[in-house]
């Protein structure tokens, strides 16, 4: 154990607090979820630390496994060193330019802030949902305002229905029709004409069979002409039904009579009370539903209902402010998940400020060189422009799901940065044929195992969080593997006297650096 510390142990120390420091970052975050995964993961990273300090010694002692002959490495990968070396200038130049296209690439990254987006859209409950989305009234997005009483929510509902994002406003008014005197007198008139229709004078009995096959049989003698002359297949479907009814039994004229009256009764008994039709008022209408719109204390609710663009997160976010701006005491689904969105970015922007900041305190205690932090940190912020020029060129929006593979890019990041640097200033400039190059390339294999299978996963949410994690990680090693080695070679070596420590000198195994990694 002593060994270990001695070779290992300053390498992933400082591995092991740069990485945990970027995932604590994110614990005083409002963004609950991720705070919490900062947290497992920042602790679990020290408990990786001691077991790989204090187990692996002892499980290596105990089972004695046999030594390498030789050094491990890629020997094929060693002559790409001397290529790098000769090719540093060009290569840094190509970098510098994807870092320029990344940095202008930020601002058109988006943010779903839709979280049925991260549902299966083809699943039965997702495409009900999406049915009643369609529909205004069962609409989910809408905005909800309290007025001090119904007068004042007349008032405001104009206002809002004049705005282009809003479909319609609801209310207590909504309630009590406009023009009811012209409407009451069309109604009245409609009564005048349908009332002896809707109340016979004497209740017939109910119809015979024989009577039901003569009513079919004179309504199929009116459809037969036009049978076969119209492009409306439900004429030659009705024909076919009638003939079927003619020649049908009794007990199936009556039970198809019964089936197709089944509801008359109500619908006449419905037609008849809208026909005798009143004034309405507020005072009129049913407690019940008032007590859907206005509180006890006067104060009415008003539901602000919007237009198709509101499904998208640019429309959504229109809706939400322009609304807002009429009504600043605006509250809802659509102003809930509004906010939520918000919060999450800014939680996730603070919480990079704090890791890049903390690693960087980590870095200069252990380097004690402001080089060779910012060799350390400049991978890590080239491979995240990498990701958001590859995202961005898809799209691959980033959600409620995907958004969680940023803390995790730091992590893994810093990780496979320190080891080449700090084997730079232990004056080994071998980088792609070393036993390093190796372990991070597993390491990297591995975790990419894991992020593959979220890849394929059905659940739209899962699958785009691993396909980020994905992108984000070859982007990482294409930045460890190439960028670094090619910034190396450009950086005259440290002499003794400015290098690093003697502790720290050593060149961490193979096996050590690929168990820390992982």
């Amino acid at each position: 154990m002593r060994e270990t510390v001695r070779r290992v142990g300053g390498q992933t120390l400082v591995a092991t607090a740069a990485t945990a420091a970027g995932f604590l970052a994110f614990v005083p975050t409002a963004f609950l979820g991720v705070a919490e995964l900062g947290l497992i993961a920042g602790v679990g990273m020290l408990i990786a630390f001691v077991c790989t300090l204090s187990f692996l010694p002892a499980a290596i002692t105990l089972f004695r496994p046999r030594g390498e002959e030789a050094e491990i490495g890629f020997r094929w990968a060693a002559p790409l060193d001397e290529v790098v070396r000769r090719r540093r200038v060009p290569l840094l130049s190509l970098f510098a330019l994807v870092a320029v296209a990344g940095v202008a690439l930020v601002p058109r990254l988006q943010f779903d802030a839709n979280p049925l987006h991260t549902k299966n859209p083809n699943s039965e409950a997702m495409r009900t949902l999406n049915d009643l989305i369609n529909s205004p009234l069962t609409n989910p997005f809408t905005i909800d305002i309290l007025a001090p009483n119904p007068g004042a929510a007349a008032a405001l509902s104009d206002r809002l229905e004049k705005l282009p994002v809003v479909k319609s406003v609801l209310s207590i008014n909504s309630y009590v029709p406009k023009d009811q005197h012209q409407k009451l007198a069309q109604i009245a008139d409609a009564a005048t004409l349908l009332g002896p229709t809707l109340a016979p004078a004497t209740p017939m009995p109910p119809p015979s069979a024989a009577q039901i096959r003569d009513a079919a049989a004179k309504a199929l003698a009116k459809l037969e002409p036009v049978v076969g002359r119209t492009s409306d297949p439900r004429v030659d479907a009705i024909a076919q039904n009638l003939r079927r009814l003619v020649k049908a039994p009794d007990p199936v004229l009556l039970a198809v009579n019964a089936s197709l009256t089944r509801f008359l009764p109500a619908q006449l008994d419905q037609l008849r009370s809208a026909l005798s039709a009143g004034p309405v008022t507020l005072e009129s209408l049913p407690r019940s539903l008032v007590r859907d719109w206005v509180l006890p204390d006067g104060r009415a609710r008003i539901q602000v209902l919007p237009t198709g663009a509101a499904r998208s997160t640019e429309g959504l976010a229109r809706f939400v402010d322009e609304v807002s701006a009429v009504a600043p005491n605006a509250g809802g689904a659509a102003v809930t998940i509004e906010a939520t969105s918000a919060t999450i970015v800014n939680a996730f922007k603070t919480a990079a400020i704090f890791a890049i900041m903390a690693i960087a305190v980590i870095l200069f205690v252990a380097l004690r060189r402001p080089l060779d932090v910012g060799m350390v940190l400049a991978p890590l912020l080239l491979s995240a422009l990498m990701t958001v020029i590859v995202i961005a060129a898809l799209p691959l929006p980033l959600n409620y799901a995907n958004i969680i593979a940023l803390p995790l890019l730091l992590g893994v990041g810093v990780s496979f940065n320190i080891y080449f640097v700090m084997n730079w200033r232990a004056g080994r400039t071998a980088v792609l044929g070393s036993a390093t190059a190796r372990a991070i390339l597993f390491s990297a294999l591995t975790t990419g195992t894991a992020f593959g299978s979220l890849a394929l996963s059905r659940h739209p949410g899962t699958a785009s969080m691993g396909t980020l994690l994905l992108i984000s990680l070859g982007c990482t090693l294409v930045a460890s593997l190439v960028f670094i080695p090619a910034l190396l070679a450009a950086m005259p070596r440290p002499s003794p006297a400015t290098g690093a420590r003697p502790a720290l000198r050593e060149t961490a195994t193979a096996g050590a650096e690929g168990r820390n990694s992982d």
